[in-house]
């Protein structure tokens, strides 16, 4: 009797649960396992990303959560972190051990048009050959390093007359020449984008910053490689243009689902909160006390008491009867 086949089924992902609610299956019986949703592949090429961490070495260098729990993994983390993907993608990094490339991470925003953008990443990664690191250890060194070099050498800097905000910005090292080139490209984006609104786009103008004095010293030198610098400026401009343009637009869309946060900021912008610091002047901003004491309390008053005390309307002279 022939056996019966394994019917292959694609699992459902649910969109509102959270990573840790993925419930792992197995639908077929062959070689490798993703640790993530159980299924088991014929061959790890195609289906698993490669990776430069060791803790992969044991296993081909291939990660063990194969590429589509990536992929669903990151639309799950982008709803759990509020829309927010560079949150998502620094914690599948953290979850895979993955080097944090913010150059890598905006160009694949170019070349994830029809597939997952995680995915296009972890692609764009390991083709760059330059990477300073290959796990995300890597990436905490690299942070503590610049920010320890930068909080040493900055009081020097200051005292070399580099404008401070200038060298926060941009870090230490450029001659003053350099400083001014990025800093005149800097404020061109704050024109042309505005300013940054998040930690984020100020990376992403600081980037094209370098890439723009890359590109002038390599024509001034007559660099050899110019055509490829040239391409690498243009493949960078585009995707973080359309970046910057999606962000401003979610953060536009933010600001309409809130109503009331709307409501305050417009009453900051054009009524400051300060006016209202005379509480007599603003006490009854909506005349509601008023019309209490001249069309309730003034009448009951009369009436209790007999007096004859008129509404302020029709009392010409200002003064009480």
């Amino acid at each position: 009797m022939a056996k019966k086949q394994l019917k292959k089924t694609v699992p459902k992902v649910n969109k509102n649960a959270k990573p840790s609610d993925i419930e792992p299956r197995v639908v077929s019986d062959e070689s490798y396992r993703c640790s993530c949703c159980g299924h088991k592949y014929a061959k790890q090429e195609g289906n698993f990303n490669v990776s430069k961490s060791p803790i992969y070495k044991g296993n081909n260098g291939y990660m063990t959560i194969c590429k589509r729990c990536i992929g669903q993994l990151f639309d799950q983390y982008i709803d759990f972190f509020d829309k927010d993907e560079d949150a998502a993608m620094e914690r599948i990094c953290q979850i895979t051990d993955m080097y944090v490339d913010e150059t890598a991470w905006a160009a694949s925003r170019k070349i994830s048009a029809d597939r997952n953008r995680m995915s296009a990443y972890v692609a764009k990664l390991n083709l760059n050959q330059s990477a300073v690191g290959s796990t995300y250890a890597d990436t905490l060194v690299k942070r503590w390093e610049s920010e320890a070099q930068n909080a040493e050498s900055l009081e020097q800097a200051e005292k070399n007359g580099v404008d401070i905000d200038t060298a926060r910005r941009f870090g230490l090292g450029f001659s003053d020449s350099d400083y001014d080139a990025m800093q005149a490209e800097y404020d061109s984006w704050v024109e042309k984008e505005g300013k940054p609104i998040d930690k984020r786009q100020e990376e992403l103008y600081v980037t094209m910053c370098y890439l723009r004095l890359n590109l002038q010293k390599s024509t001034q030198n007559g660099s050899g490689n110019i055509g490829t610098v040239a391409n690498s400026y243009k493949s960078f401009i585009e995707a973080a243009t359309t970046e910057i343009e999606d962000r401003k637009k979610a953060a536009a869309e933010a600001v309409e689902l809130k109503p009331i946060g709307l409501l305050y900021r417009d009453i900051e912008q054009f009524t400051p909160a300060e006016f209202f610091k005379d509480k007599k002047l603003y006490s009854d901003y909506d005349q509601l006390g008023e019309y209490i004491e001249r069309f309730m309390a003034r009448p009951l008053r009369n009436l209790l008491t007999g007096s004859k005390e008129m509404d302020k309307e029709f009392n010409l002279s200002g003064a009480e009867e």
